[in-house]
């Protein structure tokens, strides 16, 4: 399979669908889990409401907050999977590894809600879908794009390269910014939590707490997974086997249903950068 075929495949109406309904579903989780922390902060910061306020609001509040994050969360983890699930499909499928596993059913609920998704903003899918990452907004056509001639297996782990080098590219910067932000609110928190009881900033600092703890094992499955990433493309760079792409590939989508949400102002400011500068490395003649 060559890459040539590869673009043809990619390059149909409906895995355009899919991939920009995958986009959709991440940018949507991404979205809702800022609201996640907002209400994890509104409940934490609850403990510096005014002491004469009767004593149920000081519980209600907190509690109610929670529970708003919690139901929230739900939504975000539907939404990964789902970009998961759908961008496992566009790959299965463009670059032709494991499409046969696939059902007829599996097949038929991704393309539904590969439809629904694009029903929702016509006009935005649209631009999507013709857009390519040279655009503005970047856009999903020609997700893969090749530099030099590719064949056969070469051209399948060419675009595993890509989803891997992409990934170290973006993932620095949303742990800054995640860590940053996360440092500043947690130094006033422990500023101010110094004066108040210890069992009532515990009750309010509960769900705030819940949610580091999951943000900690999260990541600490996405650097598992990424070390395991990295040692077997270095693998597949000095013996290329059919066993070891799909290996790889299962690794990918793996990580891929994880948690770990990009920032997509982030994306669309760099994408055409980026894009430019893996074409240049990828073929420097």
């Amino acid at each position: 399979m060559s890459n040539c075929d590869i673009v043809k495949k990619q390059n149909e109406s409906f895995m355009l669908k899919v991939q920009y309904a995958a986009r959709y579903c991440y940018n949507s989780a991404e979205k809702q889990n800022y609201f996640v922390w907002l209400f994890c902060l509104i409940s934490a910061f609850c403990i510096f409401l005014p002491n004469g306020l009767p004593v149920y609001i000081s519980f209600v509040v907190p509690f109610t907050a929670d529970v708003f994050a919690w139901v929230l969360m739900v939504f975000v983890n539907k939404n990964v999977q789902k970009a998961a699930d759908l961008r496992k499909y566009f790959d299965a499928y463009s670059i032709d590894i494991g499409a046969e596993r696939y059902s007829e059913t599996e097949k038929r609920q991704l393309a539904e809600l590969a439809e629904k998704i694009c029903s929702k903003d016509f006009k935005a899918a649209e631009l999507q879908m013709k857009n390519t990452g040279n655009d503005s907004p970047p856009g999903v056509h020609d997700w893969y794009v090749f530099s030099k001639p590719y064949d056969g297996l070469e051209a399948k782990f060419e675009c595993q390269r890509q989803n891997t080098w992409w990934d170290k590219k973006l993932f620095p910067v949303r742990c800054i910014v995640a860590y940053i932000s996360l440092g500043v609110f947690i130094a006033i928190y422990i500023a101010l939590a110094l004066r108040n009881s210890f069992i009532i900033t515990l009750l309010c600092s509960a769900g705030f707490l819940i949610k580091l703890i999951e943000r900690v094992i999260d990541n600490g499955r996405y650097w598992i997974l990424s070390i395991k990433i990295d040692g077997a493309q270095k693998m597949l760079e000095a013996h290329l086997t059919s066993e070891g792409v799909e290996q790889l590939q299962e690794l990918i989508d793996e990580r891929r249903a994880i948690n770990i949400l990009g920032i997509n102002i982030f994306h669309k400011k760099c994408a055409k950068k980026l894009t430019s500068k893996y074409n240049n490395i990828s073929n420097p003649e």
